[in-house]
């Protein structure tokens, strides 16, 4: 593998991945890295292949894609091929909400709900798969970027504590190496941006690290059930749902959302997501199985599998969603020091998150010349 290209990305996710293939549609002899700490593509919304049971495969992390009524011309070129060819599936009808209740309802939304098929990973590899060239698209999976430099007009990439590779342009699709939350998560005792380019010698770079320093985040904690191939599973008619919670419930419990994945041996998978802002709470793990039963208590047919479910594993997503002080659309590129930003951390108004980091990845490809 080379060590010098055109462009290096830190972070094969949707934002990631999106840039990538739309600025290979625009040079497509241009050499592209991907830098990705994970096993596979797809950051938050990759797909899981357990290490303990290998028949199976569920979605632990981002669990749908929400678009907005009216989507950019730009990116509806991106996700129109893939609804036609039923690799992203309308799941808008298979959304519920759970109240303190117990009651069960469709959710009330104007956006337009999709899941990509077979698993969410396949999202990234479509898009991918879109460019023009992918033979120029490159990756480095289970590489951690700690330190980055600016080196006579080149930017130096310290991966995994000891391989160099160099680039021309680098883009950040993930604002951890510029967020205050690194320095524990990558136990480092500096931002790494911050290190790479002075203060005072780049006035985007400056104004955008401000931005980011006063961002908050959700953490999620997700906690992942296994029940076994049974008469229950099979009476469960969805092998594909989600279901949110109320605002009481997500108060009392910090329950965001639960989803219930059919597995191919007849067999299911449960993911529970809880979410924190900033901060982690402790919670007694040994009684969210309780607390579920509690909530559906007037829902027998959830009850019969919360009542044979096994807690198989526990998932920490660190560096997760933004809630405030998003960036302008404005600092994503930055011409004096080559260097380019793109995620869910920019604001780009009207839209979700993930519609928001696609829209930003398209815009910085076409900044970029």
């Amino acid at each position: 593998m080379s060590r010098f290209y055109d462009i290096i990305v830190v972070g094969a996710g949707i934002s990631g991945c999106t840039f990538a293939s739309s600025f290979n549609k625009r040079f497509s002899d241009a050499s592209i890295l991907l830098v990705e700490y994970g096993r596979r593509l797809g950051g938050r919304s990759t797909t899981r292949k357990s290490r303990k049971n290998k028949n199976f495969i569920f979605d632990h992390g981002l669990p749908a894609i929400s678009f907005s009524e009216n989507i950019s011309n730009d990116l509806f070129s991106i996700i129109s091929p893939l609804i036609k060819s039923k690799k992203l599936i309308d799941i808008t009808q298979d959304i519920l909400v759970i109240n303190e209740f117990g009651k069960i309802y469709h959710a009330d939304s104007n956006e337009k709900v999709y899941r990509s098929l077979p698993f969410m990973i396949n999202f990234c590899d479509a898009i991918i798969s879109q460019s023009s060239n992918p033979k120029k698209i490159n990756f480095l999976f289970q590489s951690l970027t700690k330190t980055i430099r600016r080196r006579n007009d080149l930017w130096e990439l310290k991966i995994n504590d000891k391989r160099l590779v160099n680039c021309k342009n680098l883009v950040i699709s993930s604002s951890l190496i510029a967020h205050p939350r690194c320095l524990g998560i990558l136990n480092i005792n500096s931002l790494p941006l911050r290190d790479a380019v002075k203060e005072g010698n780049d006035k985007t770079i400056d104004s955008l690290l401000s931005i980011i320093n006063k961002q908050e985040y959700i953490k999620r904690k997700n906690y992942i059930f296994y029940v076994s191939n049974s008469k229950t599973v099979s009476n469960f008619k969805y092998k594909y749902l989600q279901l949110y919670f109320s605002k009481a419930i997500r108060d009392d419990f910090n329950f965001e959302r639960i989803i219930f994945q059919g597995q191919s041996d007849g067999s299911m998978i449960i993911v529970l997501h809880c979410f924190y802002i900033n901060k982690f709470i402790g919670d007694n793990d040994n009684r969210i199985i309780e607390s579920l039963m509690m909530i559906f208590c007037n829902q027998n047919k959830f009850l019969d599998l919360f009542m044979q479910a096994k807690l198989f594993d526990i998932m920490y997503w660190r560096a997760s969603q933004p809630i405030n002080n998003l960036v302008s659309k404005e600092l994503q590129w930055s011409s004096i020091s080559n260097i380019g930003f793109c995620g869910d951390w920019f604001d780009f108004e009207g839209c979700s998150r993930v519609e928001a980091a696609m829209n930003s990845s398209i815009r910085l490809s076409q900044l970029i010349s």
